[in-house]
């Protein structure tokens, strides 16, 4: 997407002349001002072309290859240009820190500091004389790019028109898997609320929002109910005033009348009464097909008044933004099919002309195979089967089919639809959110993506601009993440106790389209066993999927930017880093290397290194020549100390290095925390630091660090803890914190913490408590929603102080409490959700109150040796959806295994949906059983 780049490369622009201090000597055209004037003058000849670019992306002429052979020329120049404004910015950066230098060493500098930007000049007039050439390029086909530009709209619009019109003639069999679905919706649809009640039909594209909706509306339940029942279909296009015209036009072909002349040029007042007095009297159905705006609903909602007689009206989208229009939560919410109800689904149509619509025996490899690539979305499940329903029934065929099959560039038309109608809702996203979904193409298939990571790596490509009033980057990031989420561009597969999203990936099919776009794009080359690069373009991200790897060498990569390696035997070579001085991301995580190259501290652009999960034991000593990093992943890697030249790295916002020593149990781990060198309390623009040692004098200047969102400090003594908690008291933007001790004999005096964070969240306390009670400050946190305490030792009455936080969801007791009976009464923890009692030696007994714990839904039991009766009460946690046992006493375990218990304990555990225990075989290696 041409657009894309050239409005990005636009504001990166604008930022590098606003940030660039040009030295002035009289009226001389220095080379700095040359420089400075011809970006200027570049930034606005890409300001004319980016409008034209709107039209010239979405392209399908008949001269469509001569156009995409312009946008391509259009990119390649934006990638110079951006790699030029990269180098200048670095290259005035440098300038500026040159001020130190005196005499000969400041002349030698200067001399080649006007070298570079003599050539950087030079490189800028190349740009210039290519700028011109597809500017005259442009003004050949703009006209005619217009007019296919308009016919690819209509096009889309009309395959989206039949698809909903084909759904009113679907047979009762091509709908699977949405019974449930199916009822609530007719259940809203004829409850007796009087007022007029809006219900949204919500998911991704091809999910079978029109297919449901459908089947209900054309149900006699619904049609006997009704005095008036509209079906409009709206698209993306659809403006309001189309809309009300549509709906108008719909009345009359209901009733069999000839519709007005004069539709077309009522006004939006007209349209509206007119409406309003056709639904006066009137008991009205109406579906919306396919909304895409917040705003058609709302304004055209004035002509479908509430005339109190109970009419209802049915809006399918695709975005969540649309759904919550819906009136007291009235939304359905449509995901993918599961395995069995997809393969349902495709012997119903791929056999359609058997009687018994039974996959035969020969074909169930291929055709099970062939299902998988749907995931479970019923439009291409649908199309698929239909398709092979015209095929020869053997084997080779539908293999042939399997080892060919490719949506996006299908010769097949009803395959091609699939792509089509998914591309809809990518054409869809706005600048912003493009270059971010585009970028989820670096993923493996069906990759569990870690939001942080998506988040720190979207930061670092710039595709987040700017910081908004007191939300950080990576907060604006998280923002763009929940809109593609909400716009059912990316699938949760996992979220925390609060609904926010931890994993997710991008449906296959949606993948392949973006893949498919990537390379067209040249955003991103993808090679991995079923995608091979395309080493003929220049290379701007590349993500190496498997394999070896070999095919470095041969590709050109002068302008790459991004390197990702997923479980993989490929490395980047050190003989290739000096070529990739404008690399902005190095991402290492889980490769198969103990060392990071020393050529790494040339890419003065580097602004994310990871070598996370990997065995490097050290980082390079000059790390410090990195000024632009923002990012240092070295979590669960071999790393023992930082180097000195960490505190040099000033735009550093990330700093995550720890090292596991063993595991410990399935939960928790050993692990140390690195050390870091004297002045890191330099690095001002920090939000996450961790795992650091503690020493006296890095704690004393800690609380230099204010914009630290999560710290995790370890190896703590008591001797720290005053300036420790003097220091954390001025992080005002803390959320997560972890304070480790040194000796397990260690108290962690932490009265002088107050007050704390307002804004924590997490806290993490790994030590003996003061006098074994909570500090006082601790009661306080009112945001406060996990909590891990270890070797504590209090008691009861801190248990209860415990009981009164708000908003606590998750709580870890690990060696926290001494006593032999936990009682949890009445009232105690009313919004945890998970709780785990792990490694309490004396624990005997648990009693639960009726009242307590009223929304727990997960409890796990870890290696408490004397606890060997079932808790009782556990009959009161009416909400408990799995209970958990791991390395528990045999007499406990044996209580709970379905067929053994005793009356009485059944009562207790029936109403537990599940209940594990985990036995450990050897190191690291542990049994799953389920017991009921």
């Amino acid at each position: 997407m041409a657009e894309i780049v050239v409005s990005s490369l636009i504001e990166k622009i604008t930022e590098a002349l606003a940030s660039v201090a040009i030295r002035r000597v009289g009226s001389l055209l220095t080379p700095e001002r040359q420089v400075h004037s011809k970006i200027s003058d570049i930034k606005g000849e890409l300001h004319v072309m980016q409008e034209y670019l709107r039209y010239a992306d979405r392209y399908r002429g008949s001269d469509r290859q001569v156009v995409r052979a312009w946008l391509n020329g259009v990119r390649d120049v934006a990638f110079q240009i951006e790699d030029i404004v990269d180098e200048y910015t670095y290259i005035m950066a440098r300038r500026n820190r040159s001020n130190l230098l005196m005499g000969h060493l400041f002349r030698v500098f200067n001399y080649y500091h006007d070298r570079a930007l003599h050539d950087i000049a030079t490189r800028l007039e190349k740009v210039e004389i290519k700028l011109g050439r597809l500017s005259e390029t442009n003004r050949r086909y703009s006209l005619r790019i217009g007019e296919g530009t308009s016919d690819n709209f209509n096009n889309e619009r009309e395959m989206g028109w039949r698809l909903a019109v084909s759904a009113h003639f679907l047979k009762e069999d091509g709908i699977v898997g949405v019974e449930e679905q199916r009822e609530q919706l007719i259940r809203w649809l004829t409850d007796e609320e009087p007022r007029r009640t809006t219900v949204s039909v919500w998911g991704m594209g091809g999910v079978g929002k029109t297919t449901l909706v459908t089947g209900v509306y054309k149900g006699q339940r619904i049609i006997g109910r009704f005095d008036c029942r509209l079906w409009v279909y709206v698209s993306q296009s659809c403006t309001t005033a189309d809309l009300l015209r549509r709906i108008m036009r719909e009345f009359y072909r209901e009733t069999m009348e000839a519709a007005p002349h004069d539709i077309c040029s009522m006004d939006h007042r007209m349209l509206v009464e007119t409406i309003r007095a056709h639904l006066q009297q009137k008991r009205y159905l109406i579906i919306l097909d396919d909304v895409w705006q917040t705003d058609v609903w709302t304004n055209a909602s004035d002509a479908l008044f509430d005339n109190n007689r109970g009419s209802r009206v049915v809006i399918t989208t695709r975005k969540q933004e649309v759904a919550t229009m819906a009136d007291d939560c009235r939304v359905v919410e449509l995901k993918p099919l599961k395995e069995e109800e997809a393969w349902t689904l495709f012997c119903r149509k791929a056999f359609q002309r058997e009687r018994h619509r039974i996959c035969p025996q020969e074909l169930e490899y291929w055709a099970r195979r062939l299902v998988e690539k749907c995931e479970g979305l019923p439009l291409a499940i649908v199309t698929l089967g239909n398709v092979l329903a015209q095929s020869a029934k053997t084997e080779l065929a539908w293999k042939n089919v399997h080892d060919n099959l490719l949506w996006e560039k299908s010769n097949n038309p009803d395959l091609h639809k699939v792509s089509v109608i998914l591309s809809l809702s990518i054409n869809d996203l706005p600048t912003y959110l493009r270059n971010c979904f585009l970028y989820c193409s670096i993923f493996p298939e069906d990759y569990l993506i870690e939001r942080k990571r998506l988040i720190r790596l979207w930061v670092a490509e710039g595709f987040v601009k700017g910081e908004t009033g007191e939300s950080s980057r990576e907060e604006v990031a998280e923002d763009y993440l929940n809109q593609l989420v909400g716009r059912c561009m990316l699938q949760v597969v996992r979220r925390n106790e609060f609904g926010r999203t931890t994993r997710c990936q991008v449906h296959d099919l949606m993948r392949e389209l973006i893949v498919a776009r990537s390379r067209e794009e040249n955003f991103c080359e993808i090679y991995d066993h079923n995608l091979r690069g395309n080493a003929q373009h220049r290379v701007r991200r590349l993500s190496i999927i498997g394999g070896r790897g070999d095919h470095q060498s041969s590709m050109t990569l002068e302008q790459l930017c991004s390197f990702h390696v997923f479980p993989s035997s490929s490395v980047l070579s050190p003989l290739l880093l000096p070529k990739f001085k404008l690399l902005r991301v190095l991402d290492l995580h889980c490769a198969p290397i103990d060392r990071v190259p020393d050529e790494v501290v040339h890419l003065f652009n580097l602004r994310y290194l990871s070598v996370r999960g990997t065995k490097v034991r050290e980082l390079p000593k000059a790390v410090g020549r990195l000024r632009n990093l923002e990012t240092l992943d070295a979590w669960l890697a071999s790393v023992e100390n930082l180097p000195r030249g960490t505190t040099k790295l000033e735009n550093l916002r990330h700093l995550m290095v720890k090292k596991i020593q063993s595991k410990t149990s399935r939960y928790t781990n050993s692990v140390t925390g690195v050390h870091a060198p004297d002045g890191i309390e330099n690095l001002k623009s920090l939000q996450t630091l961790k795992a650091v040692v503690a020493d006296e004098d890095m704690i004393k200047h800690l609380g230099n660090l204010t914009h630290l969102r999560r710290l995790e400090i370890v190896e703590v003594r008591n001797m720290h803890c005053a300036k420790l908690s003097k220091s954390i008291v001025k992080m005002k933007h803390l959320r997560h914190l972890v304070i480790a001790r040194k000796y397990r004999q260690e108290t962690l005096s932490l009265e002088a913490l107050s007050p704390p964070p307002p804004l924590l969240r997490k806290l993490g306390l790994y030590g003996k408590l003061d006098q074994e009670r909570l500090p006082n400050w601790l009661i306080s946190l009112a945001n406060l929603t996990h909590l891990t305490l270890q070797s504590s030792g209090f008691g009861e009455d801190s248990l209860r102080l415990l009981s009164s936080l708000p908003n606590l969801v998750f709580l870890i007791l690990f060696e926290a409490y001494d006593g032999q009976h936990l009682h949890f009464k009445a009232d105690w923890f009313p919004q945890l959700n998970v709780l785990r009692l792990q490694d309490m030696a004396r624990l005997s007994s648990i009693e639960i109150e009726q009242g307590a714990l009223i929304n727990l839904q997960e409890l796990l039991l870890v290696r408490c040796r004397e606890l060997k009766m079932v808790p009782l009460g556990l009959e009161n946690v009416t909400r408990l959806q799995r209970l958990e046992l791991d390395d528990m006493p045999k007499e406990l375990v044996d209580k709970l295994r379905e067929g053994r218990e005793s009356k009485e304990d059944r009562s207790r555990i029936q109403h537990i949906p599940v209940i594990m225990n985990w036995a450990k075989t050897g190191d690291n290696c542990w049994t799953e059983e389920r017991l009921s």
